[in-house]
């Protein structure tokens, strides 16, 4: 087989993604909500054959990615390149507030207007290549294998905008708490995108947007 498989899944629910709190490189751990919705996806992906999991060293997503792991039989595999989009100064504040100071910055969390640099964190296009390049080495790594990945909401913007090919202007695909998203990358170089935001596996969900 000429192909990586990727499944892709964004952590569960956390208190600030309830409180509308920018989290970026914040340690937040999975509420009962959250946990839950982890357990609710180990149940989907139990029985699947996965060869490694990878996830953000981030509690919010490695608290999901044990959870699904114990259900598939794999201990994840923590890296900071899967963390979320570090916004520096940003973090810790009400989004509600932050669409009246930082309007430009919070934006970019919903369409992709160009690269923008964050106060004390990663400019856009920083964050991005330091996910993409991840990316890209785990496909050349595993040809052949099913990878499994768990992290952020802003990690899933960039995989997305990376395998789609999605232009400057665009909006971003909604990528719900646990959702499940899939891609295959060809030997090629080439990427075909299987399905996204799926969260059939649900009963009640919270698209939040807070990062």
């Amino acid at each position: 087989m000429d192909t990586t498989e990727f499944v892709i899944l964004r952590h569960g629910q956390t208190a600030d993604n309830v409180a509308g709190i920018l989290q970026g490189h914040r340690n937040t751990p999975l509420d009962d909500t959250g946990r839950s919705q982890a357990h609710s996806a180990a149940k989907r992906l139990a029985g699947t054959h996965f060869d490694v999991i990878y996830s953000s060293d981030l509690l919010r997503a490695f608290e999901t990615a044990e959870i699904i792991g114990k259900a598939v039989g794999l201990t994840p595999v923590p890296t900071r390149d899967l963390r979320e989009w570090h916004l520096g100064e940003l973090e810790g504040q009400h989004s509600k507030e932050l669409w009246e100071s930082h309007f430009e910055i919070m934006n970019c969390f919903l369409e992709d207007k160009g690269d923008i640099p964050v106060p004390g964190g990663e400019s856009r296009y920083t964050f991005e290549k330091r996910v993409t390049d991840f990316l890209e080495k785990a496909a050349e790594a595993h040809i052949g294998q099913r990878v499994l990945l768990v992290a952020h909401s802003g990690v899933l913007h960039a995989i997305f905008k990376h395998i789609t090919g999605l232009g400057a202007g665009r909006c971003l695909p909604l990528s719900g708490n646990v959702s499940y998203n899939s891609a295959f990358r060809y030997a090629d170089g080439r990427w075909r995108l299987r399905c996204w935001n799926d969260v059939s596996h649900l009963t009640e969900v919270r698209n939040s947007m807070t990062f």
